[in-house]
């Protein structure tokens, strides 16, 4: 659902985001390769993938305004802007996506990345126009609050999307626009029989 000023993504600036994450992750990978060696060879357990990727989101969004000439850096809090649109870039391990409880929703459009602890995007998607009912509510001894996927469904936009088939070799698709409800969903939990 795209609301207010905000237009459609080109092919072009679906591309360009899938590329500039992709590009980010593929340097990520390369780095944590070289270094987990070393931090071994010293006797110390190498850093997480997600502590290293900390300013992972900052060049992601270099990136994506480097491959797309409709964003520009954002101002003040905000990440990017896209048609005097608020934008922000999120990472993600796992699937989903949570914030900090303290954050105001106000309408800002999300590119998000999913990742697995290998460091293989495993997902890339935009929710657009967020707004507060679409997460969980804010709770006292937390500090986060987990996107409601079927609250949100209507407003999210599935760029990109990696697989693995039957064999276990990988497939990656891009995804356009309307296949995404399916896709981003959770996958059901099995019933046990009593």
């Amino acid at each position: 659902m795209i609301q207010g000023n905000q237009t459609a993504l080109t092919d072009d600036e679906r591309d360009g985001i899938v590329l500039a994450v992709k590009s980010a992750f593929s340097r990520l990978k390369n780095l944590y390769r070289k270094i987990t060696p070393v931090f071994t060879d010293y006797g110390f357990a190498p850093p997480s993938p997600g502590v290293m990727a900390r300013d992972l989101s900052e060049r992601i969004e270099k990136s994506i305004v480097q491959h797309c000439e409709s964003f520009s850096r954002g101002e003040k809090y905000c990440d990017l802007s896209r048609g005097g649109c608020d934008w922000e870039v999120k990472i993600a391990k796992g699937s989903g996506l949570t914030i900090n409880q303290s954050k105001q929703v106000a309408g800002e459009t999300y590119i998000v990345v999913n990742y697995t602890p290998d460091i293989q995007v495993t997902k890339i998607w935009v929710l657009w126009h967020a707004q507060d009912a679409m997460f969980s509510p804010r709770r006292p001894n937390t500090n986060a609050r987990s996107l409601r996927l079927v609250a949100a469904a209507p407003n999210v936009e599935l760029l990109f999307a990696f697989e693995r088939n039957q064999s276990g070799s990988s497939l990656e698709r891009l995804e356009r626009p309307k296949a995404l409800k399916a896709a981003l969903r959770e996958p059901r939990r099995k019933k046990h029989s009593a």
